[in-house]
């Protein structure tokens, strides 16, 4: 058996796991949107804003994903020597 990259499998995980908190915190917050706001007085802006901030939530966790590799990948040559 073959030894775990830890440098692709901790960004996978950050990945995962910041999105679904980034995604916890989107649900949330269109909950109380929905409450003060209602469904039929401004749903339209409401679901552009959603659709965005989804995207948003997204782009966030690939950016954390990929920084946590490029610092696990530098770590992983420099401990290993290569």
């Amino acid at each position: 058996m073959g030894r775990i990259n830890w440098a692709s499998v901790i960004p996978t995980c950050v990945f995962f796991f910041v999105l679904w908190l980034l995604q916890g915190q989107l649900s949330t917050l269109h909950d109380a949107i929905e409450t003060t706001c209602g469904d039929t007085s401004c749903g339209r802006e409401i679901g552009v804003a959603f659709q965005l901030l989804s995207l948003s939530t997204l782009v966030s966790a690939l950016a954390v994903a990929w920084a946590s590799w490029r610092f696990n990948t530098a770590f992983h040559i420099d401990r290993n020597g290569a």
